[in-house]
C-alpha cells in the first residue's frame, strides 16, 4: 500500500511493514525485557495461532500470499532472535494452535516444515 503497509492481495515483499515492526514494536518490547533481564520471571506467548494459520489457510489469498508467508516468518524470526539474544531468561512459549488445526497430517507436515526453516535458536 501507498503507507508502507503489507497489502494482503498485491504481490510484493512486504518490506517497509517488516521494518516497521521491527523497529515500532519487537525493538522497543525487547528492550524493556532486556533492561530487566534476570530481575523478573517473564514467560511470553508468541502468535496464537497465527503461524498455525499459515499452515492451515494457505489457500485463503491473505495467509496464502507469498509476500504474507515470507513477511510473516521473517517477522517471527526476528523477534524471537531478539528476544532470546537480548532477554535470555525470558521462557518463550510460540502457540502451534491445537489438533482441529494441525492434527491432519498434511497440515502438520506443513507446520513442522515451517518452523524447521526458520531456523529458531534453540
Amino acid at each position: 500500500k501507498s503507507n508502507g503497509r503489507c497489502d494482503y492481495t498485491a504481490p510484493g515483499d512486504c518490506a517497509d511493514g517488516i521494518e516497521e515492526y521491527r523497529s515500532d514494536y519487537v525493538d522497543p518490547f525487547v528492550s524493556v525485557l532486556a533492561e530487566y533481564e534476570g530481575r523478573a520471571n517473564v514467560v511470553l506467548v508468541m502468535e496464537p495461532d497465527g503461524l498455525a494459520n499459515l499452515a492451515t489457510n494457505r489457500g485463503h489469498p491473505h495467509c496464502g500470499n507469498k509476500a504474507t508467508q515470507a513477511a510473516y516468518k521473517e517477522g517471527v524470526k526476528y523477534a524471537v532472535e531478539q528476544l532470546a539474544s537480548k532477554a535470555p531468561s525470558v521462557a518463550i512459549y510460540l502457540d502451534a494452535a491445537h489438533g482441529g488445526w494441525l492434527g491432519w497430517e498434511n497440515n502438520m507436515k506443513y507446520f513442522m516444515k515451517m518452523l524447521r526453516d526458520l531456523d529458531l535458536p534453540w
